[in-house]
C-alpha cells in the first residue's frame, strides 16, 4: 500500500508528536443499509496486533491490516484552528 500525504499534513502530525492510526467504522442504522468509513486518530491503537506499523519521513502511522489490500491511501489536514484533523481516503 502507498500512503500519501502532503507537507502540510506531514508538519502537522509530526507537530502533535504522536502516530495517526487509521481504522474502519462501521456505520449501521434501521432503514438503511450500513456504511463503511475510515476513522483517525492521534494515538497507538489499543489492539496493536491488528495494525501494521508504516513509518513516513519520521511520521508513524498505524494502519488495519484489512486496510493494506488496497493500493493507496490519501491522508489529509481538514479544518481550522482547534478543529483541525486527519481526515482518510481509499484510491
Amino acid at each position: 500500500m502507498h500512503i500519501q500525504l502532503d507537507e502540510n499534513t506531514k508538519s502537522w502530525i509530526q507537530s502533535k508528536g504522536k502516530p495517526v492510526s487509521v481504522k474502519t467504522m462501521q456505520i449501521n442504522s434501521c432503514c438503511a443499509p450500513p456504511i463503511q468509513d475510515l476513522m483517525t486518530y492521534l494515538g497507538k491503537p489499543k489492539d496493536l496486533h491488528n495494525y501494521t506499523e508504516v513509518e513516513i519521513d519520521d511520521v508513524s502511522i498505524f494502519v488495519e491490516k484489512h486496510l493494506l489490500l488496497n493500493e493507496k491511501m490519501t491522508l489529509k489536514l481538514m479544518g481550522i484552528g482547534i478543529f483541525k484533523m486527519i481526515t482518510a481516503n481509499l484510491c
